[in-house]
């Protein structure tokens, strides 16, 4: 997918800052405070951390628990070690899909510039450092999250070099993310992996009322499983009835194109640090996070021609694209010989927005493919 020019600051002091608070040794608390504690002021790393083994199985509860639909743990459940498995383990995936989202949303509305976020169900706030990172006009931020272990955890990461509007300025909100705080209102508003965590009955309210708070865009992220693309389509379907216009990805406001039994959906690969891969027990240095997003803004539309459904397949002498276009679905095949066009296709990735001379039907194909032109379903 697309990625825009950092401004401002670089939000992967965050992923240092996350590791560092997962592996700290834990602060005294005096009376057993964990949210003054722990990964709230844990910050050296090194020798004397967190057992790997209590984080692992911290994690495994956590992974169980949003893998079943449940939320995350209420205070009275959420421990210490719940918090620094999130840093270490769940935190970068979450930084890095909000990052490719929001920049997505930039480059479609370039002109566009929000001075206020409101992050719904924040966490620690990796999808603020995004925002703040990719739009540096911010400078109102509220985040609401109903655990004070997550927030003291967000706090004490915002003073190791976060922004000004985040370290200092930030408002947050000890509660349910469903309803907005009263009197709150945002130019942007982003509820990343919070549809899911609600009770099947309260997304569509939810929904309406994140909307309402919003006066300019709006960014739900989900998971990238059939579950998650159904309620993210669901809430598609009530913004549009509601009067927005979806930025990205849909290349229009019409009805979704895709047959029963697919969905759409993305990847980002997230680099592991050493204590993620111990707490996942994986070797690989990496992991591909899928996802699945929706941009409503207010205001006139700005679809981008197409979008990539799947990875670009190259073969001799072209490159076939499974793209998602304002008729429907269309694999359209680039030859070699339409320079500018094969150029593209050849640095595109899925997820990406296609330009027109990519998804115009009447386009020249590849007599090599057998002069097979562009297909509707």
């Amino acid at each position: 997918m697309t990625s825009r020019t950092r401004i401002g600051f670089d939000a992967d002091v965050l992923l240092a800052a996350a590791t560092a608070a997962a592996t700290a040794p834990t602060a005294p608390t005096g009376r057993g405070d964990g949210a003054r504690g722990g990964a709230a002021r844990g910050t050296g790393g090194g020798a004397g951390g967190a057992p790997r083994r209590e984080l692992a199985r911290a994690y495994r509860e956590l992974s169980e628990r949003y893998r079943g639909g449940s939320d995350t743990p209420e205070d009275a459940r959420l421990t210490d070690g719940h918090v620094r498995a999130y840093l270490a383990a769940r935190l970068p995936a979450t930084l890095a899909v909000s990052r490719v989202v929001l920049a997505e949303l930039a480059d479609r509305r370039p002109r566009w510039q929000p001075h206020s976020l409101l992050d719904l169900g924040a966490g620690p706030g990796p999808a603020t450092w995004a925002a703040l990172e990719v739009f540096g006009e911010i400078t109102g931020v509220d985040l609401v999250e109903r655990s004070a272990r997550m927030i003291a955890a967000g706090r004490g990461l915002a003073r190791l070099g976060a922004p000004g509007p985040l370290r200092t300025g930030a408002r947050w909100h000890h509660t349910t993310a469903q309803v907005p705080p009263v009197g709150v209102a945002a130019d942007l508003t982003v509820a990343s992996y919070l549809l899911g965590e609600l009770p099947a009955a309260t997304r569509g309210p939810a929904v309406a009322a994140w909307w309402r708070a919003t006066t300019g865009a709006l960014v739900i992220i989900d998971t990238g499983t059939p579950d998650g693309y159904a309620r993210v389509l669901a809430a598609r379907s009530a913004l549009l009835a509601d009067g927005a216009t979806i930025t990205a990805p849909c290349p229009s406001d019409g009805a979704c194109p895709l047959p029963d039994g697919d969905w759409c959906h993305f990847a980002r690969r997230v680099e592991r640090s050493a204590v993620h891969r111990a707490l996942k027990d994986a070797e690989r240095g990496h992991e591909d996070e899928k996802f699945a997003y929706l941009i409503a803004s207010r205001g006139q539309p700005a679809h981008a021609p197409g979008r990539l459904l799947r990875a670009p397949r190259a073969h001799a002498g072209h490159i076939r694209l499974a793209l998602c276009v304002p008729e429907g679905q269309r694999e359209a095949v680039v030859a070699r010989s339409r320079r500018d066009a094969y150029a593209w296709a050849r640095r595109a990735r899925w997820g990406d927005p296609a330009p027109g001379s990519v998804t115009d039907p009447a386009a020249p194909t590849d007599p090599a493919a057998g002069g097979q032109a562009p297909r509707t379903v």
